[in-house]
């Protein structure tokens, strides 16, 4: 018997190795497996690690106190930020928010693009930088804790998150084998480079593995590429799960599903469904329609919760109708985005049964290309012209999203007479952009036929039977 140790900081990590029992797969292989969680007592992954014969552990060492310190500068000496749209975002951001000194905001980040422009002429700074950042990681708390573990394989998701960087390099440097399973599309071109890497890699499909290439290098031998396991929903018949709001729709004609991204990356999205309510009313241009709409999990929790929001979705529904999917939270838990593992059935169906998903540049995107559904991107805000930098309009130049829209897996849309456009295009012909659509998926996972989670239960565990390399 091996021992498996699997790192989920992020409640979506737990909803990708769980949903469809990928570690239950493991532990039924005659494994032993363990998940390395912020809170071991959230409710849903107590329920979840019961259910599959996982032990849920929680990691003990505090934050590095110069985590905070790392974090803030590693845009600056890592990156070349002015061509990465999503890490300059990120700068901009800084300057953007209206809270705290906004003056002394704007000096640090005036000071971290002077120290990038150093950084990318005298690239030695750089090298240096990674080797002083590694031994900080590289602590005796870190070591203490693996060592404890007595692990085979670790296994990381979301190798951006504290612990989960120090915990593999304090693995490689026990001779533990470690792998890095990717949680998500955006990863690699999106987050930054990861401060630890691993001796092999899983990840969707052809776009991720061509990235892990060109971003890091990584040899073709060292990736596996086996879809996501909780997309296996989507290509199965599933039992309508007993919900009232599936039951209302059930029960009527069409709808549009708005799912929503964080009003810090489309602030319009609320005015963009006011505009769509208007128009599916009695007399408007897509009266019949319904519409339903889903609020990103951040607004519900967290740093980013958004009660203005949820307000304004709600006046919508007193007002006009609107069909409102609420994710099903955790409350209290550190887990972030901790999600119920009941909530995935009924996005899954609100997207299946959707005539059109709209959505300003979400994973929701790939979601609904893998059920057959169109796909319109609403890249503006709505009546109110915003500057670039604060407008759902910067999204589709972020990397992986601009990449899936040159392959087909989007209909961009800048403004509300494209949107109906787009609307009744597809209402009057489902099938338009076919061929361009499922391209567009096959970059993302693949060919998948609902095995992903059996592919990469078998990736992990080819992958005990083989030596470390110790990247």
């Amino acid at each position: 018997m091996r021992k498996i140790v699997y790192l989920a900081t992020h409640g979506f990590a737990v909803r990708m190795i769980f949903q469809t029992g990928l570690l239950r797969l493991l532990t039924e292989a005659g494994h032993s497996v363990s998940v390395v969680v912020p809170d071991p007592d959230d409710p849903n992954v107590r329920q979840l690690c019961e259910r599959d014969g996982v032990t849920p552990v929680e990691y003990p060492v505090l934050l590095h106190p110069a985590h905070r310190v790392l974090k803030s500068l590693r845009k600056y000496v890592v990156e070349d930020i002015r061509s990465n749209p999503s890490l300059w975002d990120k700068h901009q951001e800084t300057q953007l928010r209206e809270d705290g000194n906004k003056t002394l905001r704007r000096i640090r980040a005036r000071s971290g693009l002077f120290l990038n422009d150093i950084v990318n002429a005298v690239p030695a700074l750089r090298r240096g930088y990674l080797r002083a950042e590694a031994k900080i990681l590289l602590r005796k708390g870190a070591l203490d804790f693996v060592r404890g573990l007595n692990a085979d394989l670790l296994v990381s998701t979301y190798p951006v998150a504290p612990p989960e960087p120090e915990l593999l390099l304090a693995a490689q440097s026990l001779g533990v084998k470690t792998t890095i399973h990717l949680l998500s599309w955006d990863n690699i071109t999106a987050k930054g480079h990861f401060q630890a890497l691993a001796d092999h890699f899983i990840v969707w499909g052809p776009t991720m593995a061509e990235e892990l290439g060109e971003v890091y290098g990584v040899e073709k031998k060292r990736i596996t590429a086996c879809g996501v396991p909780h997309f296996d929903l989507y290509f199965r018949e599933l039992e309508r799960p007993d919900r009232p709001l599936l039951h209302e729709l059930a029960a009527g004609g069409p709808y549009l599903f708005y799912a929503m991204c964080a009003a810090r990356f489309a602030p319009g999205e609320t005015a963009i469904l006011r505009e769509l309510c208007r128009e599916t009313s009695p007399g408007g241009r897509l009266a019949g329609l319904r519409v339903v709409a889903r609020p990103h999990p951040s607004a519900l929790s967290g740093l980013m919760r958004d009660d203005t929001t949820i307000q304004q979705l709600e006046s919508l529904k007193e007002e006009y109708g609107l069909l409102l999917s609420m994710p099903d939270m955790v409350g209290r838990s550190r887990m972030n985005w901790s999600i119920r593992n009941e909530d995935m059935y009924e996005l899954v169906a609100l997207i299946k049964g959707a005539a059109v998903v709209l959505n300003s540049g979400s994973t929701v995107n790939v979601e609904a290309l893998a059920m057959g559904r169109p796909v319109v991107v609403t890249s503006y805000d709505g009546p109110e012209q915003r500057p670039y930098a604060r407008s759902a309009a910067r999204l589709k130049d972020y990397s992986h999203l601009r990449k899936l829209f040159a392959d087909g897996g989007g209909t961009v849309v800048e403004n509300h007479e494209a949107l109906v456009g787009a609307i009744k295009k597809f209402l009057k012909d489902p099938e338009h952009l076919r061929a361009e659509r499922d391209h567009a998926l096959y970059r993302q996972i693949g060919r998948q036929s609902g095995d992903a989670t059996q592919k990469v239960a078998a990736a992990i565990l080819g992958l005990l039977e083989e030596p470390s390399t110790n990247v």
